[in-house]
């Protein structure tokens, strides 16, 4: 059951965009031509897109999600910005979108584990390398299934505002199969469903860097975060670069 409707009015808050998120992604401006062009996949309300928009880079972003792609749109008031959001799934963007034409593809806010399974990564992994300019870069933010091990449920750390808290609890039946629920609290701490028992996929760092290898990309760089701290796999999340 999905109630993204739910989590609609808390996002921003609950998925900030940091300081350092604006600046890891701001610095792969020196790399190429301006504008750079980035394509955010599972873009959300479209904060962070916004941000880099307003800086002068070409800003594309995708969303299957109704009410939060709403959100985005309503948020881009100025025609005078390269921006734009559209409703797509993943599988499509290769059809739709113009081949080596970006130089920054991100999915950022652990939406990767919603792909759905091993194959559906690798795919867009290669998707994305047709999309890419050359010398282009991915960049996937995402939770480290490899810490949890054989866990048959793994709690994330709560996401807390002043306004509201987000729950996140990934189970595994005895098929080992993961879903996941995600429950929103409000300023009245009243409980409000947003994913119940939604299927994920535990994708994790070494499979990442196979995928993309496969892919054709040439390296993967892993971070603890944002700040680019050196990454050891004791870390819940990390953030990965590839080339």
């Amino acid at each position: 059951m999905r109630s993204i409707k739910n989590l609609v009015e808390y996002y921003d808050e609950l998925f900030p965009v940091t300081e350092a998120k604006k600046s890891f992604l701001s610095n792969f401006a020196g790399e190429f031509k301006t504008p750079v062009h980035f394509l955010s996949i599972q873009c959300g309300t479209g904060l962070l897109e916004n941000h880099l928009a307003r800086q002068g880079h070409d800003v594309t972003g995708i969303e299957n999600a109704e009410e939060l792609l709403q959100a985005a749109n309503l948020r881009r008031r100025s025609q005078l910005m390269f921006i734009r959001f559209f409703q797509m799934f993943i599988p499509d963007i290769a059809k739709f979108l113009g081949k080596s034409f970006y130089n920054v593809i991100y999915v950022m806010n652990n939406r990767l584990m919603f792909f759905p399974g091993a194959e559906a990564i690798q795919n867009f992994m290669c998707d994305a390398k047709k999309l890419l300019a050359p010398q282009g870069i991915l960049v996937f933010e995402m939770v480290n299934f490899e810490k949890f091990g054989d866990s048959k449920l793994v709690t994330l750390k709560t996401r807390e505002s002043v306004r509201s808290k987000l729950f996140t609890e990934i189970l595994t039946d005895e098929n080992g199969e993961r879903t996941v629920s995600i429950n929103v609290e409000n300023s009245s701490e009243k409980i409000l469903p947003v994913l119940s028992n939604v299927p994920v996929y535990p994708v994790t760092p070494t499979e990442l860097e196979h995928f993309a290898e496969k892919a054709g990309f040439s390296s993967a760089e892993f971070y603890a975060d944002f700040e680019k701290s050196p990454f050891n796999g004791n870390e819940e999340s990390y953030v990965v670069v590839i080339k």
